[in-house]
């Protein structure tokens, strides 16, 4: 059990740096495409990609006997509300305020977990994910202070971030799928959801050619659908939905501090950014944090009052 909790943890910082990475991949890409082309390219890369696993046997789905509904509840919490509201709340708000309204989802995450998933935190590990909250932060506001004050960008993130605290709580409550069978559940919703969107748009636009040849015509645009299909959709999805599998929901989150810390730090080793202090005591909390959340767990903590019974 103790060498499947690890390898849990294990994928979980992996999922963690891949989407931490991501941003290298996207950053001159999100600006200049519309999201919608962007989302609808990065599904269909995911779902063909997961398609041939299938095919291979690599990946294995078998949902007889099981209901559809909780597999379509999943994938509608994200990716189709969470991505659709914080796209939309980056185009409303400041980097600044998005990303602090974004870094709050695992201490929403860990209060909604309680009632859907059953899974309650200890005290001290509910204090040690408000830490790694707090890390990420104090990254972010270390980089930038703009704020814009729009009311109607911050509903919006509001409910992507509610949408990924459920999404992440349905998964741990859904246990009875795998996390191959959740993750193409939301690689097919998200094709069809954003494919059609885009489609749409695109017919309304008078654009539908330059939509369909993008990868073909724009080589950075062709990079990011690659990374944001095959790793952060395909291996990211399989991973974090594992890991929520094995180490609980309150575990899971704590480590989405982990995202920003990569992130920061590809930023400086890779594309030469400045190292500034509060990376560096935003990082150690972070790190302090995920610690914590994974040291002070239920499981622990029944442990020490039986001994010291």
């Amino acid at each position: 059990m103790k060498h499947r909790t690890a390898g849990a943890v294990i994928i979980c910082v992996i999922t963690c740096v891949i989407w931490g990475f991501s941003f290298m991949f996207t950053r001159n890409v999100v600006v200049r495409i519309n999201f919608l082309s962007l989302l609808s390219w990065r599904f269909l890369i995911a779902f063909i990609a997961f398609s041939i696993l299938l095919v291979c046997g690599v990946f294995q789905i078998n949902l007889k006997g099981k209901k559809l509904w909780p597999l379509v509840y999943i994938a509608i919490a994200e990716p189709i509300i969470f991505f659709t509201f914080e796209s939309m709340g980056l185009y409303l708000t400041s980097t600044t305020e998005s990303s602090l309204m974004i870094a709050t989802i695992p201490i929403v995450a860990m209060i909604v977990g309680i009632p859907i998933a059953k899974q309650i935190p200890t005290k001290k590990q509910a204090v040690a994910i408000v830490l790694s909250v707090i890390g990420v932060m104090i990254i972010v506001l270390g980089q930038s202070r703009r704020i814009d004050f729009n009311l109607l960008g911050y509903f919006v993130l509001l409910i992507a971030v509610i949408s990924g605290a459920i999404f992440s709580a349905l998964s741990a409550r859904y246990d009875q799928y795998t996390s191959v069978e959740k993750s193409f559940a939301m690689i097919v919703l998200g094709m069809i959801a954003f494919g059609s969107a885009a489609l749409a748009r695109n017919l309304y636009l008078g654009t539908v050619k330059e939509w369909l040849l993008l990868p073909f015509q724009d080589k950075q645009f062709l990079i990011a659908i690659l990374y944001l299909g095959l790793l952060a959709s395909v291996v990211g999805y399989v991973g974090q939905h594992y890991s929520l599998s094995i180490i609980g929901l309150n575990r899971n989150a704590s480590f989405s501090g982990v995202i920003t810390l990569t992130s920061v730090l590809a930023g400086v080793f890779i594309l030469g950014e400045k190292l500034s202090v509060s990376m560096v005591v935003g990082g150690i909390i972070i790190l302090a944090g995920v610690y914590g959340a994974n040291y002070f767990t239920p499981q622990r903590e029944s442990e020490k009052v039986i001994d010291n019974g």
